[in-house]
């Protein structure tokens, strides 16, 4: 086991080493982290002896982060312990501690550490097989439906997305597809897009002859399945329904914003804006649908909103003005993509739904 102490002077390191045989002591004089973790010879992390307050607070910013104890020059009173826990001890040693007590503290400090870094790296492995899992319940990119294509991109905030895509045919008749974003960050929002792609399926299978009217009837009918979770997170939402049939596109809109774009294939841009609440929070929500012409070589564009911290903009119509021009000049999802994406980074997930008639 290391342990470093913080030592302008070099006596406090000399008399520990003295005290704790079979402990490797290391000296510095000084805070500097890449300095000290050198002069270590073994892998584990060392635990660091600080001598003032000021040393904890800057060895609590080191990476990876050490097991930090206060040596006391004196006894502390029970507001200066809070203080120095607060500053990020986990232990105090005090004058009168014989070495007994100091390598019973190195030990149960030390071993927590070790248990703290096991559990931490469990805990990035069952994020990493989350996110597998959760990817894995994304639609294939560039799918082609019928006389449709589907494509779609996502720029995570975190190793867990609260936004998820999906595209389905729905009967001989209707492709469906929606762009969900789920409200808040974490384990419970990406949690509720497994609930998504539940409702996905149950769309597909128990209502393979359309049952409903409109998508307006639809997303009331997600909202009731939303609501069933009890889950009190809510859920943004476009939905679309392509009737192959008629080649219209019939649309509705749960609080999702920005407005959905149809972009022509002369370049002219469609806002489809809607009001709606969202999902999973009002029992007695109702939508509208609306329907629109695709022509060949048109493409709808739908963005989550965590587009809108990209844009290097602080007025809200000015973003969407952008948005809408990037639509327009840009033929391929990836070159749309990489305008918005590329080198900034917002803190919540951006998702993008292109849906193209080629044929």
């Amino acid at each position: 086991m290391d342990l470093i102490v913080i030592d302008p002077e070099g006596a406090v390191g000399t008399a520990l080493s003295d005290s704790l045989p079979g402990i490797n002591v290391v000296g510095v004089a000084h805070t500097d982290a890449v300095y000290a973790q050198t002069q270590c010879g073994g892998d584990d992390l060392p635990c660091v002896i600080c001598l003032t307050e000021q040393d904890l607070l800057v060895c609590a910013q080191w990476r990876p982060q050490p097991t930090l104890i206060y040596l006391a020059q004196h006894t502390v009173t029970a507001n200066q312990t809070i203080q120095i826990m607060r500053a990020g001890a986990k232990d105090i040693w005090l004058p009168t501690d014989n070495s007994e007590l100091r390598r019973a503290s190195l030990s149960r400090v030390h071993g927590a550490a070790a248990e703290s870094v096991a559990t931490l790296a469990e805990t990035a492995r069952d994020r990493e097989t989350a996110r597998k899992i959760q990817q894995g319940m994304w639609p294939a990119d560039a799918s082609e439906l019928a006389n449709y294509k589907f494509s779609r991109r996502l720029l995570p905030a975190a190793t867990l997305t609260g936004d998820f895509v999906d595209y389905f045919r729905v009967g001989e008749r209707y492709l469906t597809f929606f762009v969900a974003d789920v409200a808040g960050h974490g384990t419970s929002s990406a949690l509720l897009t497994v609930v998504l792609k539940n409702i996905s399926w149950r769309l597909q299978q128990r209502y393979g002859r359309p049952r409903f009217r409109a998508p307006a009837d639809m997303l009331g009918w997600i909202n009731d399945r939303l609501i069933e979770q009890s889950a009190g997170i809510h859920v943004a939402m476009f939905l679309g329904v392509i009737d192959l049939q008629t080649q219209m596109l019939h649309y509705s809109s749960a609080a999702h914003f920005p407005p959905s774009l149809m972009v022509s294939a002369k370049a002219l841009v469609t806002s489809l804006e809607q009001r709606g609440k969202p999902l999973g929070l009002f029992a007695d929500a109702k939508y509208e649908s609306a329907a629109i012409d695709i022509a060949v070589g048109d493409r709808l564009v739908v963005f989550s909103d965590g587009v809108l911290e990209l844009l290097q903009h602080a007025d809200l119509a000015v973003k969407e003005q952008e948005l809408q021009q990037q639509a327009a000049a840009t033929q391929s999802i990836d070159a749309l993509w990489s305008n918005i994406t590329d080198k900034v980074s917002g803190k919540d997930d951006v998702s993008l739904l292109v849906v193209e008639r080629i044929g």
